[in-house]
């Protein structure tokens, strides 16, 4: 009898951001989710499965709940699932993240993936599940976090600036809310927990925030384990805004702008992620 070896592949669980699907990520055509047979064209900038793949990863994509053929009928409803699971004490965060979780639990028995090696690539949106299941399973190896940073109970505090009819913001949708998350934690406290953890933020935010990460690394003892880029436009320090704290009765553009965010030009840094990942991997 003659064993052949399983070759143990690098694996990477990738989760997209708003409105996107798993083909979006695999560079595939998305579906025809409302069975019209019309597909939209591919993604490309974004298709961060895809430029795993062209490296000898493995890559596994998801689906966000109620999207893409999670969805009903190709309507992509995150507000009444929202809402749904808020009345029942639960939250679209949840959910996602328990579904993410079980797939992420699967996939550590396939045969082939060296589960001492998963890194958990979240875009957008999905960097909100990224962090839940950082938190959840310290076997995680390491961590693409592909959005701005920000601390989302100031961005409630200070988007307040009333619209033409007198309408004040709401600073995000409601599949991002989380009861009673707000009067505990924040999001750079959870990118903070991570540690030691490698992990990449992409798309910048104040350094106040990422301050308070290197801190956590530098505690863990392992400071060159976080790495993080800002926007090009705000690459150069003397181009950044540097603050504190955010002051109230501003818009979103206006938020935006202060915490070095440049939202045209938010999609996957494959030409930051890419270099990273050949270094963490060694």
């Amino acid at each position: 009898m003659v064993l052949i070896p399983v070759i143990k592949c690098l694996p990477y669980f990738c989760i997209p951001g708003f409105g996107g699907s798993k083909e979006g990520l695999a560079g595939e055509a998305e579906g025809d989710y409302d069975l019209t047979s019309f597909l939209v064209e591919l993604v490309k900038k974004n298709a961060m499965a895809l430029h795993y793949v062209k490296k000898g990863l493995v890559a596994i994509v998801v689906d966000n709940t109620s999207c893409a053929e999670l969805s009903d009928n190709g309507n992509f409803d995150y507000l009444n699932t929202s809402r749904i699971l808020q009345e029942m004490g639960w939250s679209y965060l949840g959910l996602t993240a328990y579904q993410d979780w079980n797939i992420l639990n699967w996939m550590k028995e396939l045969p082939f993936v060296n589960k001492e090696r998963i890194i958990v690539s979240g875009f957008s949106l999905g960097t909100e599940p990224l962090m839940v299941l950082g938190a959840l399973d310290p076997s995680i190896y390491a961590f693409v976090y592909n959005d701005f940073l920000c601390r989302t109970l100031e961005r409630i505090l200070v988007m307040t600036k009333p619209d033409s009819k007198g309408s004040r913001p709401f600073p995000n949708s409601i599949e991002h809310l989380i009861p009673g998350f707000l009067t505990r934690f924040d999001f750079p406290d959870l990118v903070a927990a991570q540690a030691p953890r490698p992990v990449i933020c992409t798309e910048g935010g104040l350094d106040r925030d990422f301050d308070l990460i290197k801190k956590a690394y530098q505690i863990s003892g392992k400071p060159d384990n976080f790495t993080y880029y800002h926007y090009k436009m705000f690459s150069d320090p003397k181009d950044r805004k540097q603050m504190e704290q955010v002051l109230e009765g501003i818009d979103r553009d206006t938020y935006f702008n202060l915490v070095n965010v440049d939202p045209k030009n938010h999609y996957f840094k494959e030409e930051w992620v890419l270099p990273w990942i050949d270094k963490v991997l060694k």
